[in-house]
């Protein structure tokens, strides 16, 4: 049999998956004509089918050097490297075969995604929108424009985009699904939701957009649907805590404690666990025991909710309960609306004795007390939106204050920084835990932050807090409005569409100063 028929023979088989059979005619040819690239090529499929991924990019290269001019054999390499995780070599290996003549549609849509990989977003946009040009119908390149204009925060274009997506594609529940966080960052809740609901609809597995639906829905206050959707968290794919699997069931408060040992874990940041952990003294008074397992920065610190709980660090051993439930699905299991939710007051104590400690050593008092935080976890996924450089706030922080560094690890810069300022002073290395930030908190007057955990503990401490929020905010601090219905003791200050900090950081000085005029000489 000759070459040729061989070779026919091999990729009949290949487009029908039959993959052992193409095998075998591809090697039948390799035994007559070792170098023979359709051959090679064919092979090398077969490996990346077969997800020998290494294996196949040893034989493309084969075949590049044995042709340089091989420009499918460049743009097979691309999609390999793509699925290995080298998205700068195979931007290489596309522009190659681009260069070869090989500019198709779809070149350009896998070029676009290395580009998008290596964050060159803007170069990513130029390739889609020639993958366009090529191929008008081609829907995964409008999806792919739209993440990359998402990424840019050209959040119009991205919903532009993915509308061409949808209308090319009807069934594509993600387009939807990322459609849907485009109009949350243009605060078009409304809109978001009825995304969201519509990738649920055509997939009804797809738990990101029950999520996701579940955060707008609370922002807009809909806490009865927003909770209950909310348990979705566990099966996103962007939730970032672990799911805690326990032979004893989950409580959503349906089954009797009576009698019966509950453990309330916490999930997500510190924040959240000083947020939720107010529901402590509802379960308690359902006359169960109480297991809260918390991190031990937290340990000291909610001791005060209640003398009969029993607290456990995390990551310590487990004693026997016969229940378990998330602090943030507590909600859920009492049915809170906004005009129910528990103790927005002060729900939270510190040691006297500590706060006259730090009242000693900071010294007679000349103006109001201002501690200051101006970011949060830098791991958190939204913290380069809510956190603001050190920098930038320093030369705006009012002289009618004197302030305090609750920020906890200060970087060297930081440091710097503070050392060099005439009007914020720092206790780097004193401060031990929450309890004793807690202290020194409740020895000020008041906390300027930025949305993190001191925030939280400011609210559950009772003490003033002014709070500097991006323009889209977490879902507990609404979509609207001045006051928190978690906090009586805080205030609200959100960024505008511009989304930048002078406005809102300026406005919550400027109350500051009027909340505080009795004391500023």
């Amino acid at each position: 049999m000759s070459i040729q028929s061989l070779l026919s023979l091999a990729k009949q088989h290949q487009t029908d998956g039959h993959l052992v059979k193409a095998m075998f005619f591809f090697t039948e040819v390799l035994k007559k004509k070792p170098r023979q690239t359709q051959a090679i090529l064919g092979t090398a499929e077969i490996a990346k089918q077969l997800g020998k991924h290494q294996t196949a990019h040893q034989l493309l290269s084969q075949v590049i050097r044995l042709d340089p001019s091989h420009a499918e054999a460049f743009e097979l390499r691309g999609n390999l490297l793509q699925i290995l995780g080298r998205p700068k070599d195979a931007v290489n290996d596309f522009s190659k075969a681009i260069d070869l003549g090989r500019q198709t549609g779809s070149i350009f849509n896998s070029r676009g995604i290395a580009f998008a990989h290596l964050r060159r977003f803007d170069q990513a946009i130029s390739d889609f929108s020639d993958a366009i040009y090529r191929q008008s119908t081609l829907a995964e390149a409008f999806y792919n424009r739209a993440l990359a204009h998402r990424k840019l925060g050209n959040y119009a274009s991205a919903i532009h985009d993915y509308t061409t997506t949808i209308n090319l594609k009807p069934d594509h529940f993600q387009a939807y699904n990322n459609r849907g966080l485009a109009h949350r960052e243009l605060r078009q809740y409304s809109d978001a939701i009825v995304d969201f609901e519509k990738s649920t609809e055509i997939n009804p597995s797809f738990h990101d957009g029950y999520w996701n639906a579940s955060l707008c829905l609370l922002a807009l206050g809909n806490f009865e649907k927003g909770w209950k959707l909310y348990e979705y968290r566990w099966s996103s794919t962007s939730f970032t805590s672990p799911r805690r699997d326990f032979l004893a069931p989950l409580w959503l408060g349906n089954e009797n404690l009576s009698g019966k040992t509950i453990l309330l874990h916490s999930e997500q940041g510190l924040g959240d666990s000083l947020q939720f952990c107010r529901y402590v003294p509802l379960v308690e008074a359902l006359e169960c025991k109480v297991i809260l397992e918390i991190e031990p920065q937290l340990s000291r610190l909610l001791r005060s909710i209640s003398s009969r709980i029993q607290i456990v660090e995390k990551n310590s051993l487990l004693p026997h309960f016969d229940f378990h439930c998330p602090l943030m699905s507590l909600p859920l299991a009492f049915g809170t609306s906004a005009k129910t939710i528990p103790e927005n007051g002060a729900y939270l104590r510190v040691e006297q004795d500590r706060v006259k400690w730090w009242r000693t050593k900071l010294g007679e008092k000349k103006r109001p007390r201002v501690g200051i935080v101006w970011r949060g976890n830098p791991a958190h996924s939204n913290d380069l939106n809510r956190s603001i450089p050190l920098c930038d706030i320093l030369s705006e922080l009012s002289q009618d204050f004197d302030w305090f560094c609750l920020q906890k690890d200060l970087s060297k810069d930081e440091e710097t920084l503070i050392e060099t300022s005439t009007n914020l002073e720092h206790f780097n290395g004193i401060i031990t835990d929450f309890a004793d930030t807690g202290a020194l908190s409740k020895a000020l007057d008041a906390i300027l932050c930025v949305d993190t955990s001191i925030a939280h503990l400011g609210g559950a401490l009772g003490i003033p807090v002014y709070l500097l929020l991006p323009y889209i905010a977490d879902f507990r601090w609404q979509s609207e409005g001045i006051t928190s219905p978690w906090y009586q003791s805080l205030k609200l200050y959100r960024q505008g569409p511009d989304r930048v900090w002078n406005d809102p950081l300026k406005k919550a000085q400027q109350t500051m100063i009027k909340d505080f005029l009795h004391i500023i000489k």
